[in-house]
């Protein structure tokens, strides 16, 4: 569902991008009531990019989300997300000159998607998209599939997703 573009021009290493990508993920599934095999991080060195800000070359670090729409999410929820992420790069990534997280965008153009052959769910749907596709997922994690063998212990074990699961 969710893309987070993490695109930098600063030197980030692997176990960098590993960490921030876990705490973007933590955030988002926290906050949105998503599961984590979900949401995915993208990290795109652009520092030889051209960029013009002001009319002016600029390099800078910055995160693009791509999202559904939904008028269920306010600006002021977005915003606090936004600063959220902001707030993290802080922690894993620092914010030193090169190294600041400049900017963080929220696009919900994210209009529908098929992923792993199952169309998404519609903002505020996800429940009973769940739910409803259970049965494939539990007949994909018994197959050997780790990511859906993952998302099965995640649907068992979030608060949120009480009586999703098999059990419930």
């Amino acid at each position: 569902m969710p893309l987070y573009d993490v695109e930098y021009v600063c030197s980030i290493s692997e176990k960098t991008m590993a960490t921030l990508a876990q705490a973007i993920t933590e955030c988002h599934a926290n906050r949105f009531a998503t599961p984590k095999f979900f949401i995915n991080v993208r990290f795109t060195d652009v520092s030889r990019q051209v960029v013009f800000r002001g009319g002016k070359p600029q390099k800078y670090n910055r995160i693009i989300l791509r999202t559904r729409a939904s008028n269920q999410r306010s600006t002021d929820l977005y915003n606090e997300h936004c600063r959220d992420i902001m707030r993290i790069w802080d922690e894993v990534v620092g914010n030193d000159k090169d190294m600041a997280l400049r900017t963080v965008w929220v696009m919900g153009a994210l209009t529908t998607a098929v992923e792993a052959g199952i169309e998404r769910p519609k903002v505020g749907g996800e429940l009973q998209w769940l739910k409803d596709h259970r049965g494939e997922f539990r007949r994909r994690a018994d197959d050997g599939d780790e990511e859906m063998q993952a998302l099965m212990h995640e649907l068992a074990t979030r608060p949120e997703f009480a009586g999703v699961n098999d059990a419930g």
